[in-house]
């Protein structure tokens, strides 16, 4: 019989007792070093945590293009980030017209062109004009809790230029507002209203920098940035959620330029040649760019590799989306809502519904009715914005929330790269707002207003999905069936 291998002295009670007390002695001691060990991994992680470095990019990449790239990696190596965030416009665009390509395939092409996480930026602010949709970005990049440097291209990085307009825009907001106003009564557009106002009330710079700063709608949206951060650090310093801003310079061809086959070609030039019709069969929902298979020569210069081949893809399945594919929709919408009129709607108001009333019987198109429509004060892309609007039920008190706390009331994940995740873990700690990963879970984290505004954009997308859906005739995945872009 061997020994038993407790037997301790000849006598194993002893050995049994004694080493009970080892035991206990040796558990407590290294259970106190665990917990030592753990705090100071705890400090270590915390000091990690606050290490790194996250900027934000406001954008709607319609599509994704080399100007982007670019940007993306400008902003990593000027900021140094570690990770890069970015919020994303959905399906529908800040111009009044729907996206090119569907937002799943937009967030995996900024995921694949630097991005780390894409959140999407709620349908009433996408859409909205250039003071909201800067607003709602900024909001939506501020509740992450994470970002440190907000990053935004224009065509003129001047701070000194961007700062006066922002505190004219800011402290002088009544002498401003009265000399648009004025302007405007003697038959000006507003963007040569806002031109007069701005060179009147900045005597110190000249008339030719202050008009051709804003004559970009880029330099637009950066001022537009700058006031919005500027109020979100007013409001939250005493939480330490402040931010800053860094202007990235714009390079190659302008916003309007139509001009194609360069490295750095505008997203319109690029929708223009995506949606052109095909010389050989002159179906207009069929790209002229995809007429052996493989993308012609201009767009792949374009464009990066990743963005091209996806939207080759959806080329050749006949899935890039203009504004008239919503023609349809939009008909039957302002018919049934002809009785009580549109003036309540974002954008629109009298004088705009009074019109679409009297010339409703003449709609053939989105484009063509937006077109009639158009007047010497009232540009096309403002009608767009208000046609859109009405389709979308997006009103003008919808507008009220925006520097409500329900104004950007949680965060909706559309895609994030796998060795990100850290990141997600970050926002899921310090977000002001819950964080959404999966539409079917929203019914359980999201109540009242916040669940509403939920389902808000979980329609519009499904007017998109819907809209592609009877172009192609074939069933797509809705929104509780499509998962989240990984890469």
């Amino acid at each position: 019989m061997l020994p038993c291998p407790y037997s301790f002295c000849g006598n194993p009670q002893s050995f049994s007792i004694i080493n009970t007390f080892s035991f206990l002695y040796k558990w407590k001691s290294s259970k106190s070093c665990v917990n030592i060990l753990t705090e100071k991994q705890a400090e270590e992680t915390t000091e990690q945590e606050a290490n790194v470095k996250t900027a934000g990019i406001i954008a709607e990449y319609n599509p994704f293009h080399n100007g982007h790239q670019y940007q993306m990696e400008t902003v990593r190596h000027l900021t140094g980030a570690d990770f890069v965030i970015v919020a994303m416009s959905g399906d529908f665009m800040q111009r009044g017209v729907p996206a090119i390509a569907d937002k799943y395939t937009r967030t995996r092409m900024a995921l694949l062109g630097g991005a780390d996480l894409v959140l999407e930026l709620p349908a009433v602010w996408a859409t909205a004009s250039a003071e909201y949709f800067a607003a709602g970005g900024v909001q939506l990049l501020g509740k992450t809790g994470v970002v440190d440097t907000l990053c935004y291209g224009c065509e003129t990085p001047e701070k000194e230029l961007m700062q006066a307009i922002v505190e004219v825009l800011s402290k002088n907001a009544s002498d401003y507002q009265m000399l648009v106003s004025y302007d405007m009564k003697q038959g000006n557009p507003f963007p040569a209203a806002r031109s007069h106002a701005l060179c009147s009330l900045l005597p110190s710079f000249s008339s030719d920098a202050v008009s051709s700063f804003l004559a970009s709608p880029n330099n637009i949206l950066a001022l537009e940035y700058e006031k919005a951060i500027a109020r979100w650090n007013s409001i939250n310093s005493v939480h330490d959620r402040t931010f800053s801003s860094m202007p990235v310079q714009r390079i190659g061809e302008g916003y309007h330029s139509t001009k194609t086959g360069v490295t750095y070609a505008s997203a319109t030039a690029i929708r223009n040649a995506l949606l052109a019709p095909s010389k050989n069969d002159g179906n207009h929902n069929h790209s002229m760019f995809i007429s052996t298979g493989s993308f012609d020569f201009e767009l792949s210069q374009m464009l990066p590799d990743t963005s091209a081949s996806l939207l080759a893809t959806l080329a050749q399945q006949n899935l890039l989306l203009d504004t008239d594919a919503f023609s349809q929709a939009l008909y039957t919408r302002l018919w049934a809502l002809y009785d009580g009129g549109y003036a309540d709607f974002a954008d629109c108001g009298k004088d705009l519904s009074h019109r679409i009333v009297q010339q409703l019987e003449h709609f053939l198109s989105f484009s063509q009715f937006a077109d009639l429509l158009k007047s010497k004060n009232t540009t096309y892309t403002r009608i767009c914005r208000a046609l859109l609007h009405i389709l979308l039920n997006i009103r003008q008190d919808d507008y009220a929330a925006l520097w409500q706390p329900d104004g950007i009331p949680y965060l909706r994940v559309l895609g994030f790269r796998r060795n990100s995740s850290a990141l997600l873990s970050s926002i899921k700690k310090e977000a002001s707002v819950p964080l959404i990963t999966k539409v079917a879970d929203a019914s359980s984290i999201l109540h009242g207003i916040a669940y509403k505004r939920f389902l808000h954009d979980v329609a519009c997308a499904d007017l998109y999905r819907t809209t592609s859906s009877m172009q192609i005739q074939t069933e797509l995945p809705n929104e509780y069936r499509q998962p989240i872009v990984l890469v």
